[in-house]
């Protein structure tokens, strides 16, 4: 690409003209790809056919076919020039617009340019060699969680590959051939020195992260030791025994260092956490949004005393301490692609190394050797066509779709994007189900259509966070401020389209409900303070939650009162209430397969209405998202896959 580049340039200074340029981008971009440019000697220009040769050189279509290097390009340019006092006067000049004579500038120009990048590719050559990368998995899907072993040439990790479970593998360095641990399915958390496996079992699959229970096992196989419910992350302390755990506690994800001593607490949560090589500091990556992998890097010692270290970066996972033990080491993008970066507990960062491919950080070994997993997501949104009846796939838009909302009609849907052009806040959505384009309404995340479906509200992760206001047809986009709010997880519409209902929590508490007027005012609190509200009956008094418990529950504006509902469980999420206000709609599902219920408020009576299972389950990392209309059986679905493969990686510094 750097010669394509500069041949780019050459062709310019030749011929007073860009080689690609059309009236728009867009044409630009395609004639890039697909067109030759014009002629250099043509318009009564005569530049010699050995430099001509040499820029159509530089820009063939086929990378095969360029210069294969700098120091091939410099040896023909060098061969023109072998009479350098016959080159100025041999090559008639071009003269560009304003009176700019340019072949003889170009020429020595591009000798300074290629003897330089030479020269600075000799220097890094000589300072350093270039990181080795050895792949050792070839299977189809994701590695979640991967580990060195002590005696350094085994690798343990788990993975979901094709159509199997979550399992726990290993891998010698020798020769990449993965094999099963006999144990049930888990992620792996950690690798102590002594060979002891902390397992997440029946793993949770959240938006960008997974939970379990913690659990002791060995290589052998067995019955695995039961710790501790919901956690997240664990590490083992250099003692081997001691562990930092991050689980999910009080409607919030806690820190404990040791295990059970609670030394930092978020109404995001927290991942990836790692105990420095001395025992007394603990490093994570801190997530702000529940449901959002926007984060940047902390560390906290174990009296509680906590330390940003980084700015927020739009996607950060993947961390652990230096072989030195004097940075933080971290995998993190300002956009999709994450790259590898380090940072000391004083808060210099620098970057490491940058990869063509979207990386995730998993350990660092003791003599600097790195496992990096390789990665490659995709979001998939399907969808039934209430006119046809027959379901429509492909209808996400970039790399990064996520299906939110249906219209009362069952005709369309809203979704956030998250991939592509979409921008650090995202993008909302809005699409029919009978195959038309999508149309960008603006900003936002997990959008709702208003009652009047004129409307769509969404969040944005502003710091503090804000409600977007996006109209559907024509008319101006608002943005509302939401108090002292400072963690937005979800929203819906009260049936007067006048007021929203708020999930979120303020500095330091716990998630609870608020009400917001969009007409001013800032949110007020909403029922108990263990209440987290979802959706809001058509009389604009009942308000379908849960309680601390995760017990679904029902609050009654009017009489203050809280109702347990029987029939729900604690995994499965409440979508809306039916048009009749008797009932809820709940789904539920793995990341394979899908289901909603119609679920009777009173007496708790389930109803199926729709089921949906995956022909392809390699590298689904998420529970399947499903949405449903109950008048038109309209349903639409989505699926994020990340396909991956592990690295050991030789040479980072």
């Amino acid at each position: 690409s750097d010669i394509f580049a500069l041949g780019a340039i050459l062709y310019e200074m030749l011929s007073g003209q860009r080689a690609f340029e059309k009236d728009s981008s867009a044409d630009t971009m395609a004639a890039i790809l697909k067109e030759e440019p014009p002629e250099l000697s043509g318009e009564g220009k005569k530049i010699p056919p050995a430099v001509e040769r040499i820029v159509r050189h530089c820009l063939e279509k086929n990378p095969a076919e360029r210069f294969q290097s700098a120091r091939d390009l410099a040896f023909d340019l060098e061969s023109l020039s072998s009479a350098s006092t016959t080159t100025a006067s041999a090559i008639p000049a071009a003269k560009a617009p304003g009176g700019r004579w340019l072949v003889p500038a170009a020429m020595a120009a591009a000798l300074i340019l290629v003897g330089t990048g030479m020269w600075m590719a000799g220097r890094r050559s000589s300072a350093k060699a270039p990181p080795k990368f050895t792949r050792l998995t070839y299977q189809k899907g994701y590695p979640s969680n991967a580990r060195f072993a002590k005696d350094g040439h085994t690798v343990v990790y788990s993975a979901q590959w094709e159509n199997d479970p979550l399992q726990i593998y290993s891998v010698r360095m020798e020769f990449p051939q993965s094999a099963k641990v006999e144990l049930p399915s888990a992620a792996l958390l950690d690798l102590s020195s002594s060979g002891d496996l902390e397992l997440a079992l029946e793993p949770v699959y959240h938006s960008n992260f997974l939970s379990g229970t913690m659990a002791q096992a060995q290589m052998t196989g067995g019955t695995p030791r039961v710790q501790e419910d919901s956690v997240i992350a664990a590490d083992y302390a250099p003692d081997g025994k001691t562990l930092a755990v991050a689980r999910m506690a009080n409607r919030k994800v806690q820190l404990e260092y040791p295990g059970g001593k609670v030394i930092y607490t978020t109404s995001g949560y927290l991942d990836y956490v790692r105990v420095a090589p001395d025992g007394k500091e603990v490093a994570f990556l801190e997530h702000p949004v529940y449901e959002d992998d926007r984060g940047w890097v902390s560390v906290v010692d174990a009296a509680g005393n906590h330390k940003q270290l980084t700015k927020e970066f739009e996607t950060v996972q993947g961390l652990a301490w230096s072989h030195t033990g004097t940075e933080i080491w971290f995998t993190a993008g300002e956009q999709e692609n994450r790259s590898l970066y380090g940072v000391n507990l004083s808060g210099t960062l620098r970057k490491l190394f940058a990869a063509q491919q979207s990386i995730r950080l998993l350990d660092v070994a003791s003599d600097g050797r790195v496992l990096l997993a390789g990665e490659q997501a995709r979001a998939e949104l399907t969808g039934r066509d209430p006119a046809t009846g027959k379901e429509r796939r492909g209808l996400e838009w970039f790399d990064g779709s996520g299906a939110a909302d249906i219209s009362l009609d069952g005709k369309a849907i809203l979704f956030m994007e998250w991939g592509g052009p979409s921008g650090s806040l995202y993008l909302v959505a809005y699409r029919k189900l009978d195959g038309s384009p999508p149309v960008a309404l603006g900003p936002g995340a997990r959008p709702k259509f208003s009652p009047d479906q004129t409307t769509a509200a969404a969040i944005l992760y502003t710091r503090p966070p804000q409600v977007a206001l996006h109209p559907i047809g024509a008319g101006e986009s608002r943005r509302l401020p939401v108090g002292d709010i400072t963690s937005l997880i979800r929203l819906a519409w009260f049936p007067d389209g006048k007021h929203l209902l708020l999930q979120g929590a303020a500095e330091g508490q716990a998630l609870r409900t608020y009400q917001m007027d969009l007409e001013g005012g800032k949110p007020q609190p909403l029922g108990p303070t263990d209440f987290t509200g979802v959706a809001v009956a058509s009389d604009g008094k009942r308000i379908a939650g849960r309680n601390s418990s995760g017990q679904a529950v029902v609050f009654d504006g009017e009489t203050q009162k809280v109702q347990a509902i029987r029939g729900i469980e604690p995994q499965e999420t409440l979508n809306k209430w039916t048009k009749d206000g008797q009932a809820l709609l709940v789904s539920s599902g793995t990341h394979w397969e899908a289901w909603v219920y119609r679920v009777e408020v009173k007496t708790g009576k389930r109803t199926l209405l729709q089921k949906i299972e995956v022909d392809e389950k390699a590298g689904s990392t998420e529970n399947i998202g499903l949405e449903y209309n109950e008048d038109s059986k309209t349903y639409v679905y989505g699926m994020q896959r990340i396909l991956g493969s592990l690295y050991m990686v030789e040479g980072l510094e």
